[in-house]
């Protein structure tokens, strides 16, 4: 499972645009209109993203989850 969460950061607060959660990347694909590759490359391009410096950009945060994690939370 994957936790994909696309937002803006201001100032003084967080403008949230995507929180979603999919069991696969190439669900994530779909919901976001791309290529399972495009996904996938942001997926492992952690902090080499130099897209995402311009001051418009919204930052993407794509995050496995574990099942231990889910049963925890709940």
């Amino acid at each position: 499972m994957y936790n994909c969460k696309i937002y803006h950061d201001l100032d003084d607060r967080e403008i949230v645009l995507l929180n979603i959660n999919v069991e696969t990347l190439k669900e994530l694909a779909v919901e976001l209109d791309m290529t399972y590759q495009q996904v996938a490359d942001l997926n492992s391009r952690k902090g080499k993203r130099q897209f995402q410096k311009f001051k418009y950009c919204p930052k993407i945060e794509i995050r496995p989850i574990r099942r231990k994690e889910i049963f925890i939370k709940l």
